[in-house]
């Protein structure tokens, strides 16, 4: 099923639907931007939050804005961009998005992809819309610029993922209504920051590690891409557990993912496919925005293993 099919069963929303076609747009020209090499690796800036920026990070946030000009969206707002980009005051939503998500890894040749959140403005005016909290999001999705393009799509009705096909350039439906596996013996975590771990966090992986003889009973793998999307998409596909903690760093007391752009979209997908999303404290979905480049830790993935991790003390 292509996707304007899909599209078209899911939701009666058109203009809502408009807005996931530009979306699907921007990333088969982002994704045919990256397989084609158009673009120079080296050369690197800082973005307005102080993280490095690479010409494919300003090329995808570019295309997006570019393709966002419709009236059906009223603002734009992105890790690449300071504030809100105001583009039609008429319009019902506003979208947020990490234009290139893992761009680090673009040497490496690792999977990199664009998460977006769509926002509905519910009668405000986009200064106050855009602080709604998770739980508001009209769809959330994200692409995969892999060895093949995917895309995990959530209408807050289950969620699906589909494939770019090359040869017609659209979308066509992989798998209706996932499910992440309630129980998993896999994790991933950036083992490398063990010396900063606060308690729970080094308890629940030592227990991890201990396999089958310790308090877990089972033997674990750990994998770790450093690509959100790559490992999201992992989970999606067969479960498993993220986690991206704060820590007694300075730099990292609030995490490091960004609220808006990153961790509401990733957990409103999780928790439509089954699984659970939290900041180690409170469902990721329920924070208060109180900035737009808001960092939170998240740990997300299977709703068995998510709650073990939050009943380690």
């Amino acid at each position: 099923m292509k996707i304007l099919s899909f599209l078209n069963e899911f939701s009666k929303d058109q203009n809502l639907n408009n807005v996931i076609l530009k979306l699907c747009s921007s990333a088969i020209k982002i994704s045919k931007s990256i397989h084609d090499d158009d673009y120079e690796i080296e050369k690197t800036s800082l973005n307005e939050d102080g993280d490095v920026q690479k010409p494919l990070d300003i090329f995808s946030d570019k295309t997006l804005l570019d393709k966002l000009r419709i009236p059906e969206v009223a603002a734009y707002c992105s890790e690449e961009q300071k504030g809100i980009v105001n583009l039609d005051e008429n319009g019902n939503f506003i979208v947020l998005t990490d234009p290139l998500d893992g761009s680090s890894n673009i040497e490496a040749n690792v999977s990199i992809g664009t998460i977006f959140s769509i926002i509905p403005k519910n009668g405000k005016c986009v200064n106050e819309a855009i602080f709604q909290n998770g739980n508001k999001q009209a769809c959330a999705g994200f692409f995969v610029f892999g060895p093949r393009t995917t895309l995990f799509l959530t209408y807050k009705n289950g969620t699906h993922s589909f494939f770019l096909n090359n040869k017609s350039n659209t979308f066509e439906l992989l798998q209706k209504n996932i499910s992440i596996p309630e129980y998993t013996s896999e994790y991933a975590i950036n083992s490398s920051y063990r010396r900063f771990w606060h308690k729970n966090v080094l308890n629940y992986i030592e227990n991890c590690l201990k396999g089958k003889d310790g308090p877990r009973k089972k033997d674990f793998n750990m994998r770790w891409v450093g690509s959100l999307v790559a490992d999201a998409s992992r989970i999606f596909t067969r479960g498993g557990i993220f986690l991206y903690p704060d820590d007694k760093r300075k730099k990292n007391k609030d995490g490091r993912l960004r609220l808006t752009y990153e961790a509401n979209p990733i957990s409103l997908l999780v928790e439509q496919a089954g699984g659970k999303a939290t900041n180690g404290k409170e469902d990721i979905l329920n924070l208060t925005i109180n900035d737009i480049h808001q960092r939170t830790p998240l740990i997300f993935g299977s709703k068995e293993e998510v709650d073990t991790f939050l009943n380690t003390e």
